[in-house]
């Protein structure tokens, strides 16, 4: 098993590399012609598709080193839980897999491909189920069928910087990113981006026929069988609670184990998506 504050370092790197080869994207994305733009950086910008896929997959590597790390840090709870200073950090930092997902989600929606077109038409249904908020939160947050992609663009920014903020800065004040584990990453993700492009597929097809992020397949089966608010709302918050009240809780047994029974569920929800869409 990979040591905790390795992994820690790896998961700063990969952010860190994402950022990074993210700035060179956004510079030439234009978010009022987004799909075409996606294309033009590839077939116009030197070295575009090695760009593009660098972001893609350094992101990927966040979010699932973020994942681990994340497990891993459990192990630690009784330390964190003595110290009332511990348990808000571990509150607050807990956000950052759900903001990380978001992340990962509206980048999906900006290549505004069949994939993030769909995405985006399926993130304003469910905000829109929100009971009495639902209308305005849509409204502040994406509003693409009506406004285009700027506020989706902002927001990915913004949940890029906190992430940054809160998961590096805040939470990593006292470790230092190792210029071995860095240039590693970055190594392999320089080797990953050229083998394999960032995908992008063709606008415009049936939403029912298009297979989400690999990270929303299970809310996507979910939303087949039950409606929106329930399977696309109030399911997803399941782990974010439970991982976010272990601290806080005696019995770390209830949360601990509602935790391990969601993510079962859930990867047999996604495995069942991914074999209707293949």
């Amino acid at each position: 098993m990979l040591n905790f504050d390795k992994v820690g370092e790896m998961t700063i790197a990969a952010l860190l590399a994402s950022i990074g080869s993210g700035f060179v994207v956004a510079y030439q994305y234009e978010v009022a012609d987004p799909f075409v733009t996606s294309v033009a950086i590839e077939a116009i910008l030197p070295f575009g598709a090695f760009w593009r896929a660098l972001h893609f997959w350094t992101s990927q590597a966040f979010f699932l080193l973020l994942i681990y790390h994340a497990w891993q840090s459990i192990d630690d709870l009784p330390k964190i839980s003595i110290r009332p200073l511990g348990r808000r950090q571990w509150t607050v930092l807990s956000l950052t897999i759900p903001m990380s997902i978001l992340a990962l989600f509206t980048g999906y929606v900006l290549r505004y491909d069949g994939t993030g077109q769909a995405a985006g038409t399926i993130a304003e249904h469910l905000l829109l189920k929100i009971p009495l908020i639902g209308s305005g939160l849509n409204r502040f947050l994406m509003a693409s069928t009506d406004e285009g992609l700027s506020r989706i663009y902002l927001l990915h920014l913004l949940l890029t910087a906190l992430l940054w903020g809160l998961g590096t800065w805040y939470h990593t004040r006292r470790v230092i990113l190792s210029r071995k584990i860095f240039l590693s990453i970055l190594a392999g993700s320089i080797a990953v981006a050229i083998l394999f492009h960032a995908p992008i597929d063709l606008p415009g097809k049936n939403i029912d026929l298009i297979q989400g992020p690999w990270f929303f397949l299970g809310v996507q089966e979910l939303l087949r069988h039950f409606p929106p608010l329930g399977a696309g709302i109030l399911y997803p918050l399941i782990p974010v609670i439970a991982f976010s009240s272990l601290p806080w809780t005696s019995n770390r047994k209830i949360p601990l184990s509602l935790l391990i029974g969601w993510l079962l569920t859930y990867f047999g929800l996604s495995l069942a998506g991914w074999l209707r869409s293949a």
